[in-house]
């Protein structure tokens, strides 16, 4: 419909008389769309960062696991080398039996740490003293007293199921010394199917834990940082950490855990623990690696 001369104009399914409400909604329109790209871009470049994160964490932690096999076999000769070279009168010297030691790598730009802990240092999976595992499970574990104790108690008495020594599958975290049986063959994981244990503190006491047998106790002289801090009043006073008999030095000779630290770049880092065990009469001959851990980012509570 139109109206005679001037008049206003009327077009089916438009209102002519309003164009500023129709500019109005068309830019509020538009603002909306505007939002809507602005929201996705920024969450697409966040998935991205996140992506780009974790590439890196990954890439730093296959890195690290690379270097370290490598690292942990060289610490351990170089530690031989030392003790073997302050001994001029050829004799041996009973006290670098237990010392920890530390040594500084640099590989293609990475910055590394290697210390060397005897395994004396740590809690055996063959040992049976409650008490010990108790300790563990408070100080490490975090644990409270009274399921520290039950489940100590658990883990002594449980019947870990074992296989021959020397038997389990390549790579596998066998538990086992080719010189020291007790326990043969019994894998570290199987401490999961110990009624009361739980992966949360499995995972927070496996680094603390020797899948060698090297005698009841912890010795203080070769304890690292975490065992310091969990049994506390044992190392300050020189103590064996058990009630029972402290582990004999050279017994204990030829097994140790190696500490990596990786500094990947300014900002991060990894540490990882591997188990060595140096084969035959004498710290010189091959070493293997009889438990690689899995590297981790290093917190601040890490030593180093």
């Amino acid at each position: 419909m139109a109206a005679a001369g001037g008049g206003v104009r009327w077009i089916q399914g438009l209102d002519v008389t309003r164009p500023r409400c129709q500019k109005g909604a068309a830019l509020v329109l538009v603002m909306w769309l505007i939002a809507a790209m602005a929201i996705t871009v920024g969450g697409a470049l966040a998935l991205a960062r996140d992506e780009v994160n974790l590439a890196s964490a990954r890439l730093g932690e296959a890195q690290t696991f690379a270097i370290g096999k490598g690292i942990a076999r060289l610490a351990v000769l170089d530690r031989a080398r030392a003790r073997t070279a302050a001994n001029d009168d050829g004799e041996v010297d009973e006290a670098a039996l237990t010392r920890v030691f530390k040594a500084q790598y640099e590989l293609d730009g990475f910055r590394i740490t290697a210390t060397v802990y005897p395994a004396s240092g740590f809690v055996s999976i063959a040992e049976a003293d409650s008490e010990v595992w108790q300790q563990l499970l408070v100080g490490v574990g975090a644990l409270d007293e009274g399921r520290a104790a039950s489940l100590a108690q658990q883990i002594v008495e449980t019947e870990l199921e074992g296989s021959g020594a020397g038997s389990g599958p390549a790579g596998s975290f066998q538990s086992f010394s080719r010189h020291r049986q007790a326990r043969a063959g019994v894998y570290v994981e199987q401490l999961l199917g110990v009624e009361g244990m739980n992966r949360a503190v499995y995972d927070r006491i496996r680094p603390s834990i020797s899948p060698f047998s090297v005698g009841s106790g912890v010795d203080p002289a070769s304890a690292p940082p975490e065992m310091r801090a969990a049994f506390g009043s044992g190392i300050e006073d020189g103590s064996s950490l058990d009630s029972g008999s402290k582990p004999d030095a050279a017994a204990a000779s030829g097994y140790y855990c190696v500490e990596i630290e990786v500094s990947t770049s300014p900002s991060e880092g990894f540490v990882q623990r591997i188990w060595v065990e140096s084969r035959g009469s004498d710290e010189f001959s091959a070493v293997r690696l009889a438990r690689v851990e899995k590297p981790r980012h290093k917190t601040g509570g890490d030593s180093g």
